[in-house]
């Protein structure tokens, strides 16, 4: 039986910049019986720990196919993330998890999916782009919406141009700088009168403030409150729903989600 409350070592492999405060980690196990017991579903989290500094939840942002490694995008924000961006190549952390449940593939198998990433939580939307490239998830169209504030804090963007050779990736920035030629703005304006969301599931990850208004774009295009997902990974503490930050409604966030439908959310007050 696995214990949830063992942390297992886990190496740093790779450290690559991706803003000026997010980092993308690529870890992979001390021992490799735990690495061949990981395996993942898109919109789980790890818990990251170091000693002395505690621990936090991280969204997994690398392919669920691949699962020898894995890699998590750690914006330094405090004490712990400003720990962790010290450490180098070849450092030790500690890893528990993955928790919650995530976005089942059965729910949008064979249908068209719809990505709205707002800010850092465009993180998550990288492990569904990575599987997809692969050949390896289950939809006839991906599509991704993508609201960023300004071109410095696009998060992947060295990996963009391989995307789009197979995805409809659309950018909005809030503070684009003279140069940019794409949409400007909040991430709604990137919702227009030829989109055809008749047959889509969609997944919103971001922000709280723009889950409302990307909400009602979305019902306007016919897309039922079942088939909108939304994020609530912010709100995640303990991982494993013993500390009861988490609770909303008759729900936990880190054990019943962070994925949940809107049909689940939309009678809670306060849900979003």
């Amino acid at each position: 039986m696995i214990n949830p409350y063992l942390p297992k070592p886990a190496k740093i492999l790779k450290i690559e910049r991706q803003t000026p405060d997010i980092f993308n980690y690529t870890f992979a196990y001390a021992k490799k019986s735990d690495t061949a017991d990981f395996s993942f579903m898109h919109g789980q989290f790890l818990m990251l720990g170091l000693n002395g500094f505690g621990e936090a939840p991280f969204d997994i942002c690398s392919a669920s196919v691949q699962t020898k490694t894995f890699d998590l995008a750690i914006r330094n924000v405090g004490l712990l993330t400003k720990e962790i961006h010290k450490r180098k190549v070849g450092d030790t952390v500690f890893i528990r998890g993955p928790f919650g449940n995530g976005l089942p593939a059965k729910n949008y198998s064979e249908r068209d999916l719809l990505l709205i990433g707002g800010g850092s939580g465009f993180i998550v939307i990288r492990s569904f782009v990575l599987d997809y490239l692969a050949g390896k998830l289950p939809v006839n169209k991906l599509n991704v919406f993508y609201g960023c504030y300004d071109e410095q804090n696009l998060i992947f963007c060295q990996e963009f141009s391989s995307w789009k050779k197979k995805i409809d990736l659309d950018i909005s920035l809030a503070s684009g700088g003279k140069n940019w030629k794409g949409t400007r703005g909040v991430v709604t304006n990137l919702f227009n009168n030829e989109q055809d969301f008749t047959n889509t599931v969609c997944l919103v990850i971001g922000p709280p403030v723009m889950y409302k208004f990307v909400i009602e774009e979305l019902q306007k295009k016919g897309v039922s409150d079942g088939d909108i997902y939304l994020s609530l990974e912010r709100r995640m503490y303990c991982g494993v729903g013993v500390c009861q930050h988490c609770a909303i409604g008759p729900y936990y966030v880190c054990k019943d989600g962070p994925i949940f439908s809107w049909e689940q959310l939309k009678n809670i007050p306060g849900a979003i």
